[in-house]
């Protein structure tokens, strides 16, 4: 077991007022599962009521209305975790997992390349293993070559990505083996920004791995949200009234503690 403490900061700017800015965020770690929310907190600017629910994936949800004209949204969570992925037993999973969402919908390239990977007949720790170096190795970790809308099949066909793109692809390429799975959206050991890596569901227990560094996960893992990919999760979305450009600087730290 670990014990991480986090902090997360986002701002989004807008070039030009706006107003009405209604807002949903899943910036708080999602309980249960291997991980112990010991204390977390949200602070907003500008300074409005925040209400928490949970969405079909079980993930926490704070929403929000900013009425009056602004140029900035700034949220900040911090806290402590406890995380145990030794303890992640859990109960069947939503049948959603065994389907592609937006993002994971398998292509001609993407079936292609699955068949090559040769991965038929294996057992599920072994599939996912194997999977996760092949994506790996077929995907040059390049940021600005994709997008926040960009699919499995077309971040598979280029050869580049992210970490989002990796885990949607081996979403995608796992779910034509007929295994459940899910994205997952968090936060790592050490700084920077949020990270994504699936998690697989076998042997009752989801079993985490991180195709991006070709590794699997662990206890360093802070698991924030929950889909099939990442149309299901976004950590931050929203409507509002205006006509601007915005850009998004956002900040993570994680450390563990004694």
């Amino acid at each position: 077991m670990k014990t991480l403490q986090f902090f997360f900061d986002t701002r989004v700017e807008c070039s030009a007022p706006v107003i009405e800015h209604q807002f949903v965020l899943r910036c708080r770690p999602r309980p249960g599962e291997g991980q112990q929310v010991v204390q977390c907190r949200t602070v907003m600017e500008p300074d409005v009521p925040l209400f928490e629910q949970r969405d079909g994936f079980g993930n926490v949800v704070l929403w929000g209305t900013v009425l009056a004209p602004h140029t900035a949204l700034h949220y900040r969570t911090e806290g402590v975790v406890r995380v145990d992925a030794a303890h992640s037993a859990a109960p069947a999973p939503n049948p959603a997992y065994r389907y592609p969402g937006p993002r994971t919908r398998p292509g001609p390239e993407l079936r292609a390349r699955t068949a090559a990977w040769n991965l038929d007949g294996l057992a599920p720790p072994e599939l996912c293993r194997r999977l996760c170096g092949a994506v790996h190795d077929a995907m040059r970790y390049e940021p600005g070559t994709t997008g926040v809308r960009t699919t499995a099949e077309q971040a598979l066909a280029q050869g580049c990505g992210v970490c989002q793109d990796a885990a949607q692809i081996f979403a995608a390429a796992a779910r034509l083996h007929g295994l459940p799975v899910r994205y997952c959206v968090g936060l790592t050991v050490g700084e920077g920004a949020t990270h994504a890596w699936p998690e697989v569901y076998y042997d009752g227990a989801w079993h985490g791995f991180d195709p991006t560094r070709g590794r699997l996960t662990d206890e360093s893992y802070l698991r924030l949200a929950v889909g099939r990919d990442a149309a299901d999760c976004p950590v931050e979305s929203g409507v509002f009234k205006g006509l601007c450009d915005q850009t998004q600087t956002v900040f993570m730290k994680v450390e563990e503690i004694s």
